[in-house]
Parts: structure tokens; C-alpha cells; sequence
């Protein structure tokens, strides 16, 4: 059973993956497709969401958030920003 789970969820990044690939900058991607765009699981990209830096969630219902693609992307590229100017141009994983 927890074989099969695992899959399932795996199969669900993957789609999540290919899904935010092909959207707009403009576009507003779920929790699944943030996740996917940053490389992080749900689960850490929740942790994220409570930091003061990280782009604002976009109420869209009741009990539905999303971010904006383009928040996202300048999110990251300010921490490559950041983490060049303390590293000396090194490579750092988000």
C-alpha cells in the first residue's frame, strides 16, 4: 500500500511539473504547481510561506491559495542574487 502511495504522489509532482512548465509568468498556480516550479515539496513550500521574503499567497476561495508564477520567479532569482554576493559566485541549492 505505501508503495503504491508513494507512486501516486510521484506521479502528482510530475504532472504538477509539466503543468507549471507551460503556464505564463502572470498565471496563479495552486499549492501542487508552486511547489513544483520551486523544486520543494508542499510541505516545505508552506514552511516558506511563513517567512517574511517569500511572495504572498493569493486567496482565491475559502479554503484556496496560489501565487503568482512571476512572484515566484523574482523570489528565486533575488536568492540567487543573495546567495552570489555571500558566496562568491558559488552554487547554492534554495
Amino acid at each position: 500500500m505505501k508503495l503504491a502511495n508513494h507512486q501516486f504522489n510521484n506521479d502528482r509532482r510530475m504532472a504538477a511539473l509539466r503543468t507549471a512548465r507551460e503556464l505564463t509568468n502572470h498565471t496563479i498556480v495552486r499549492t501542487a504547481e508552486a511547489a513544483a516550479i520551486l523544486g520543494i515539496t508542499v510541505k516545505h513550500l508552506h514552511t516558506l510561506a511563513k517567512e517574511s521574503d517569500f511572495p504572498a499567497k493569493i486567496k482565491l476561495g475559502s479554503h484556496a491559495v496560489g501565487w503568482r508564477v512571476l512572484d515566484l520567479e523574482n523570489w528565486i532569482d533575488s536568492k540567487k542574487e543573495n546567495q552570489t554576493l555571500t558566496t562568491g559566485g558559488q552554487k547554492n541549492v534554495l
